[in-house]
């Protein structure tokens, strides 16, 4: 199906039913509050006399499939978030045996499976309909988007016929489709929600500019428990499995043909023709001998030393020197979190996430890529003057230390309450 026909039939069946909606709620709720006020007050009071609230989440991400998890940041267990959650996740393939699971004692597990992706919110609406509608009405008091797109449409349509509130999030993944029409679509869709929840400041100024003083915009609060086992001071660890070492530049992730970590090599060097110096390389993959060959070649074998695993990456982050961050995936995010909250000083390619953390050159370095010449200068500088390391070592553990949460129980209470702003931003 053509963009176009998709979206002419996508609004169409949303106008049937934003009608059929309107017939069964000819009186919906409106928020008696300002925007201002809403945001001083972030959670409703909800209608029934229950205290705790349902949330479903619509996704199109996969990975919400993995029930050992049981969470949407890899860190807390969903069921502690909300008093009762569903999940649905929206794919295209070959449907499960059991489409519905009882993942926890306040969980549920929905796939929809559809051939086309232009038919998982239809699917969607029909097993909401099916599993979540009964007697008293629709369960769930919040539905979520996680997702621009399939998800969205289908949190959106769900929640005008139903009467429930809704919110989109935005990950720091999303970029706007390439094409015009879809561009288009999904730009009406976003403005669909009042309620919207991204993952960094530059993000939220960007969309509240775009959209206005009248939509809920917020960013989602951050948990990295691993802060509190570091007390950002330097060990010795490293100094001592590599006594040949003075300074110890750490690099921490996947060594493939697709990663950064020969540009990584190229970057160092110049600053490894001080045999004190050593270059060490935590991971694994298929470019781990690609790896060794190029450090042989360039003449700088001895300062480069490759680890498939590490004895313990806690102490390993808190003993180097400095960190190097040249990937830019979610997977060199939270090597860079982790650095940090080590105090361990980091130079890093720029992504939005960490610009939105970070000041370059007073909490972090950031360069614009892996090949960047300013790389080999700043190693050198840490190199040279211990007051800067000393100082940087500080500052970046300050920086997370103010952004995200350390705290489990202040982490799952800011998430709920920033989810649950969400009532007071009902669609009409």
């Amino acid at each position: 199906m053509e963009d176009g026909q998709y979206i002419k039939q996508a609004q169409q069946s949303l106008d049937s039913i934003l009608r059929n909606g309107r017939q069964k709620n000819q009186n919906p709720s409106v928020p008696e509050v300002s925007v201002s006020e809403a945001r001083q007050t972030p959670v409703a009071e909800l209608a029934s006399t229950r205290t705790k609230t349902r949330v479903l989440f619509i996704t199109t991400d996969t990975a919400m499939l993995n029930q050992s998890t049981k969470s949407l940041d890899g860190f807390t267990a969903i069921r502690d978030l909300f008093h009762e959650v569903h999940i649905m996740v929206l794919r295209t393939g070959i449907k499960p045996k059991n489409p519905v699971l009882r993942i926890d004692d306040n969980t549920w597990l929905y796939t929809v499976t559809a051939k086309y992706a232009w038919q998982l919110p239809f699917f969607g609406w029909s097993m909401l309909a099916k599993e979540l509608t009964f007697a008293e009405g629709f369960r769930p008091d919040i539905i979520v988007a996680r997702e621009v797109g399939a998800s969205a449409f289908c949190a959106y349509g769900a929640g005008t016929y139903y009467g429930r509130s809704t919110q989109l999030h935005i990950p720091e993944r999303y970029r706007p489709a390439a094409k015009w029409l879809q561009r288009k679509f999904e730009s009406w869709l976003i403005r669909l929600f009042p309620s919207i929840r991204v993952t960094t400041e530059e993000i939220a100024v960007s969309y509240q500019s775009m959209l206005g003083d009248e939509y809920d915009i917020a960013i989602l609060p951050r948990y990295r428990g691993y802060i509190n086992d570091f007390s950002g001071q330097q060990g010795t660890y490293l100094r001592t499995k590599y006594p040949q070492f003075s300074f110890i530049v750490l690099y921490v992730g996947d060594l493939t043909p697709t990663s950064t970590a020969f540009s990584a090599i190229d970057a160092v060097r110049g600053i490894l023709r001080n045999p004190r110096v050593g270059f060490l390389m935590v991971g694994n993959g298929t470019g781990v001998m690609e790896c060794e060959r190029r450090a042989e070649l360039l003449g700088i074998k001895d300062q480069v030393v490759i680890e498939r695993r590490a004895d313990d990456i806690a102490s390993y982050m808190s003993s180097a020197d400095a960190l190097l961050v040249t990937d830019a995936d979610a997977t060199a995010d939270e090597v860079v979190l982790y650095g940090a909250s080590a105090g361990t000083p980091t130079i890093m390619t720029k992504t939005s996430l960490r610009e939105d953390i970070f000041v370059d050159g007073d909490s972090a370095y950031l360069v614009p890529d892996a090949r960047s010449a300013r790389i080999g200068e700043i190693l050198i500088r840490l190199l040279n003057n211990n007051s800067d390391r000393l100082l940087m070592r500080d500052r970046s553990r300050q920086a997370v230390v103010s952004r995200l949460a350390s705290s489990q129980h202040d982490y799952e209470r800011a998430f709920r309450t920033s989810v649950e702003g969400a009532l007071l931003f009902e669609a009409t």
